[in-house]
């Protein structure tokens, strides 16, 4: 049993299962994992299998070497891997040319339309080595990145690439979502609300100061714990502040303003003291221990939710061109609020292609398959200023049409998460 189960050297190491040369490794058998690595096991038919939680190259398999009896046990029965997160990609032209590992320390954001042939991924670089070194020849590769097989067709002498994301669908999270405050959302949603908005981030990135700012100083919730460096937010592959146009950056500008003066701004986690972007990966000096993972920690959180019309979802990436979603997005639905969402282009698609409902009969989502990140972001901030020229008693009265979509969410978020069980 591990001691500590935030120990990041369990969650960035390799974990396998079902090789006849390799005993499991010890992290996979403890208690805290389970309940995030067994689903896949028992999916996967037993047979040979990685699970991968973490970020970037995977150090592991450039060490591995199987026996010539156990290749071809494992090209008979397949190498299946299963990724929890999204892939940290790159373009491979502006990788050389700019000598830059990462725009954003452990993966890339792009400048948008890119050539899905330029395409790499740290991830999936180290698996091809893994291949090549020990002469592989069925492997399957399942990742949160939707359509990735179309978007890395570089990889396909080596693997095969599935969209099949085994976070989302592990009960892991499910605990998360609290109803503690009260009972009134079981079974239908509320209408008793004052708020327009509520914006929730956690770790730092350009998007994410971006909407916190234009959101700040409407009828918002909004927690954003960084001081602005507005060097960060210049010069951005998909981005530059200096160049947006003036209707969105005044408004920009004067909630960057308002952040530093003001902030940092909390919602359901305080902190008295801002966080350096540069050097601190999440908030520091908060109220909660520095182990908090809002993925996985419940929060008293429902009676925020009550409180507001829209959910302004800020995923984890959304300059790059593969869609992902994560408990994010499923929290708005559990609380049957609806949402806007910052993600990658095709998002929306992929949840209604998951069974989940959004709201284009309400404002305009044509952003979800906009491919340019700027104008994207551009889109969202236009729903957002259609929104907030709807009064309360209008937005309530729209809410209220708009239940049958909710309800609908709500029951499909807690069919999905149990899939497997």
């Amino acid at each position: 049993m591990i001691d500590n189960p935030h120990d990041l050297s369990i969650w960035n190491k390799l974990h396998w299962f079902n090789f006849p040369d390799m005993p499991e490794r010890l992290a996979s058998q403890d208690e805290h994992l389970k309940d995030r690595i067994l689903p896949s096991i028992e999916f996967n038919d037993y047979k040979p299998m990685y699970v991968y939680m973490y970020n970037n190259k995977i150090e592991d398999l450039y060490n591995m070497e199987h026996s010539f009896k156990t290749i071809e046990h494992l090209n008979k029965e397949g190498v299946t891997f299963y990724l929890n997160e999204p892939l940290c990609m790159y373009d491979v032209d502006e990788h050389i040319e700019n000598k830059l590992r990462h725009t954003m320390n452990f993966y890339s954001e792009l400048a948008g339309k890119t050539d899905p042939n330029n395409l790499r991924a740290e991830e999936l670089n180290s698996i091809r080595h893994y291949v090549i070194k020990n002469n592989l020849t069925n492997v399957t590769v399942k990742t949160c990145d939707y359509l990735c097989n179309w978007f890395l067709p570089y990889y396909k002498k080596w693997m095969i690439l599935e969209c099949e994301d085994t976070f989302i669908k592990n009960a892991v999270y499910v605990n998360v979502f609290d109803d503690t405050f009260t009972n009134d959302l079981v079974g239908r949603a509320s209408n008793d609300f004052s708020k327009k908005f509520m914006n929730l981030n956690w770790r730092w990135t350009p998007h994410r100061n971006l909407i916190a700012a234009y959101l700040v100083n409407s009828s918002s919730l909004v927690s954003f714990f960084y001081k602005t460096k507005l060097e960060k937010l210049h010069n951005l592959p998909w981005f530059d502040l200096s160049e947006c146009p003036t209707e969105y950056k005044d408004r920009i500008e004067n909630g960057l303003s308002s952040i530093d003066k003001k902030g940092p701004f909390c919602v359901d986690i305080q902190s008295k003291e801002f966080a350096d972007p540069d050097s601190e990966f999440h908030p520091a000096n908060t109220t909660i221990d520095d182990y908090y993972d809002p993925a996985t920690d419940i929060m008293p959180i429902e009676k925020y939710y009550k409180d507001i019309f829209c959910d302004v979802v800020t995923e984890s990436r959304f300059a790059q061109p593969t869609a992902n979603y994560s408990e994010k997005v499923h929290q708005p639905m559990f609380y049957k609020k609806p949402f806007i969402l910052m993600a990658p282009p095709g998002t929306l698609k992929y949840l209604h292609e998951q069974g989940y409902q959004t709201f284009s009969e309400y404002w305009d989502e044509s952003y979800d398959l906009c491919e340019d990140h700027e104008e994207r972001l551009y889109k969202i901030f236009d729903v957002i200023k259609y929104i907030e020229s709807k009064s309360i008693n209008e937005l309530k009265n729209i809410y209220e049409d708009m239940k049958p979509i909710l309800l609908h969410n709500y029951n499909q978020v807690k069919s999905n998460i149990y899939e497997w069980w």
